[in-house]
């Protein structure tokens, strides 16, 4: 049977895991009413974003990867954004996978919602030192889990240069 400490432990792990997963659905929730002015949800403008910093072409399997997604609920998803306009896909040539692109309307969707009053407005709470503690803080959180679960450490570019259509 645990001892005292090592419940106490278990239990300010899990209130962690709460305050984490709390605070990303709501500031997510807050976010979607600003995706909802451009038409978009969370999960396409995730895959936009993920497109972009990736030099703008990605696969299916590489978003999927990126995103912790299954392959198949990716692939639906893409087709509806291209029939929407957001994306394109072709085949690579000399090989049997899909390439997948921004489109001029998903370009212009994903620069225009990266930056909004919402981030501004939540995160200005915390001081500039006290936002680089956070992203610092859970920068060693994302990559102990990409760790933990065997996935490769795959890097953000930043600045996201979103202006820069790759044709």
């Amino acid at each position: 049977m645990p001892d005292k400490d090592d419940r106490d432990s278990q239990d300010e792990y899990f209130m962690l895991w709460v305050l984490i997963a709390q605070t990303k659905d709501a500031i997510l929730k807050a976010r979607e009413r600003d995706y909802a002015r451009f038409g978009i949800s969370n999960e396409r403008r995730a895959v936009l974003w993920d497109i972009q910093n990736n030099g703008g072409c990605s696969t299916p399997a590489e978003i999927a990867r990126n995103l912790f997604r299954e392959l198949h609920s990716v692939t639906e998803l893409l087709k509806r954004m291209e029939k929407d306009g957001l994306i394109a896909t072709s085949r690579a040539s000399g090989r049997s996978k899909v390439e997948v692109r921004l489109t001029d309307k998903g370009h212009d969707i994903l620069s225009q919602s990266l930056h909004n009053e919402t981030d501004t407005r939540i995160f200005s709470v915390l001081n500039k030192k006290e936002r680089e503690h956070l992203a610092s803080c859970l920068w060693k959180l994302r990559s102990k889990a990409l760790q933990d679960l065997g996935i490769a450490e795959w890097r953000i570019k930043f600045p996201l240069n979103v202006n820069g259509r790759r044709e």
